[in-house]
This record gives structure tokens, C-alpha cells and sequence, in this order.
């Protein structure tokens, strides 16, 4: 018996994958199944960007929800000079389009992940100096946001300091006593002993305080007197502070 002749259809169809997605060529159409969405694809009416695959010059005609593992499905069709008004720019369809595309979408996910943990430090995040704020900006933190916030922080830890010391005070009333200190005394004891020398921790406590009241005042100045102004703690007595966002 003959074998049936082979339908058109199936002599010109073919499947290529590039990357995790899957492509169906034919005369006439091209179907990209996607694994993950082409960011800069949008279906247009006017000044059309035309899509280069494989040598060919193409144009989103259509876009659709994908079925699984899919997640976006894309159609093309030939493009026809004259009868199509076109962008100035032009895109291109190939293994390295795609292994661009994944790349940056797990540079994003990476950037989330670390986003969602600094969020658990964001009152701190202003303290860091104005290079380090500009970095985090590429991940959502805006430095002059976190900048105001930590200067707030600050200000609260001083009243912070004000509260353990009047409570050190009303102790070294009661016991006789001189226990004065902050919060650093309060809750790593009266010294840090270093071998057989023993430094009294409220030192430290004052040096702070002091830190403190000089940084909130004179980055708070600087911060309303210019509206583009980041500093991170102490960041003044230093180097300038960044002026601008970049």
C-alpha cells in the first residue's frame, strides 16, 4: 500500500527552540511561545516596530496569554513594505535576545529578594553613606527618602539616651551609687574589659550622644537647605555629600 502524500501544511511547518521558548514557523505566520515576556513588545497601531528573525522582517500582529508551560504567546506576520507605518527603531529576535531578556529578569528577582530584606533595616538604611545610598537606589530606595528617615531615627535614639540617663540618674539617687549611662551601659553592663583593663562603658555612651546630637544637627540643616542633599552618619565630618541623585 502507498504511504499518503504529505499535506502542505506539514511540509512547511517547523518547530525551532531558542532558549526555553518554542517557535512554529510557517510561510505566513511565526508563534513564539514564551517562556517569559518580551518587555518591549507591544501590538501598535502606528509607527510599528518591526522584529527581525532569522533574516526576515516581521510585525507583532497579536498578542495572547500562554498556555503552560508558556507563559505568553506572540504572533508575527511578514511584513509589507508600504502598506505598514514603521518605528525608527527596529528589534531582533534570537538566542541572544532571549538569553538577555532571562538574564535581566533574574537580576530583577535577585534585586527583590534583596530589596524585601533591607526593607527589614530601612529605618537604618539613611546612615550609610551617600555612594552606598545611591547604589540601593537601583533597587527601589530612594537616598533622599532614607537619608530624611534616618535623621528622624537618630533624633528618636537621642531621646533614647535622654531616657536611660534619667533613669540612671534616679538609680544613682536611690542606691548612692554614681551609675550614670546611656543606653550602650544599660545593656552591655558598666565596662568592656580588655584583658586586665576595664574601660567604663558610659565613655562610650557620651562619645555617642554627642555623635548623635552633632549629626542630627548638622545634617538636618543641610537637608532642608538643599533639596537635593544625602549623608549618611558623620558622613559630614568626612568628604562632601553627595548633591545629587544620579
Amino acid at each position: 500500500m502507498n504511504a499518503p502524500p504529505e499535506t502542505p501544511q506539514a511540509v512547511l511547518e517547523r518547530t525551532v527552540k531558542i532558549g526555553p521558548d518554542r517557535v512554529i514557523v510557517t510561510e505566513d505566520l511565526v508563534t513564539i511561545d514564551a517562556k517569559h515576556e518580551m518587555p518591549d513588545w507591544k501590538v501598535r497601531a502606528y509607527k510599528v516596530i518591526p522584529i527581525y528573525f532569522e533574516n526576515k522582517k516581521y510585525y507583532l500582529a497579536e498578542k495572547r496569554q500562554g498556555e503552560q508551560p508558556y507563559s505568553v504567546r506572540y504572533l508575527l506576520k511578514p511584513w509589507v513594505d508600504g502598506k505598514i507605518d514603521s518605528a525608527a527603531i527596529f528589534q531582533t529576535y534570537d538566542a541572544e535576545t532571549v538569553a538577555q531578556r532571562d538574564s535581566s529578569r533574574r537580576s530583577e528577582a535577585q534585586g527583590e529578594v534583596v530589596r524585601a530584606f533591607l526593607l527589614l533595616f530601612y529605618p537604618f538604611l539613611g546612615l550609610l553613606w551617600s555612594r552606598t545610598q545611591q547604589r540601593l537606589n537601583r533597587i527601589g530606595f530612594i537616598p533622599r527618602s532614607i537619608t530624611s528617615i534616618s535623621i528622624f531615627m537618630v533624633f528618636c535614639l537621642i531621646f533614647g539616651q535622654g531616657v536611660f540617663l534619667v533613669m540612671s540618674l534616679q538609680a544613682s539617687a536611690r542606691s548612692g551609687v554614681i551609675m550614670i549611662g546611656g543606653m550602650i551601659r544599660a545593656f552591655a553592663g558598666d565596662h568592656l574589659q580588655i584583658g586586665s583593663v576595664g574601660i567604663p562603658l558610659y565613655l562610650f555612651d557620651i562619645l555617642v550622644s554627642l555623635a548623635m546630637i552633632l549629626d542630627v544637627a548638622v545634617r538636618y540643616t543641610k537637608y532642608l537647605k538643599d533639596d537635593e542633599w544625602t549623608g549618611g552618619f558623620l558622613e559630614w565630618m568626612f568628604r562632601r555629600s553627595a548633591r545629587s541623585i544620579e
